[in-house]
């Protein structure tokens, strides 16, 4: 992946980043039955409120890269949350986002790599 590729993912991954954190924030029950993960409004808002907190240095940091490792670790809670979800709830929506979470932290990961390299 190239400098102009990494930088572009990486205002993608802002901008949904903005988009699902905005909704969760917001309406977590509502997003709750549409993910169909169950009813957890608070760990919903956490999420979002964690989601929003990385928007700017994700849209607009200089060292992107370092806006990026941590929502690939926030995207590796999520998943764990999701497990969890899976086990004690047998939440359907919930092994779709675990898996959902776990790609988009290879996807991050790549884009990290490629930021990282052209600093």
């Amino acid at each position: 992946m190239d400098l102009d590729s990494a930088q572009r993912s990486a205002t993608g991954v802002g901008i949904i980043t903005l988009l699902v954190g905005i909704v969760l924030v917001v309406a977590p029950s509502r997003a709750g039955r549409l993910l169909r993960t169950g009813d957890h409004p608070r760990a919903l808002r956490a999420i979002g409120a964690s989601d929003l907190a990385l928007v700017p240095g994700l849209l607009a940091g200089r060292s992107r890269w370092r806006w990026m490792t941590p929502r690939a670790g926030l995207n590796v809670v999520i998943a764990a949350n999701c497990l969890w979800l899976v086990r004690r709830e047998r939440a359907v929506g919930a092994k779709i986002g675990a898996a959902a979470m776990l790609a988009a932290t290879a996807a991050d990961s790549r884009t990290i790599v490629a930021l990282r390299r052209a600093r």
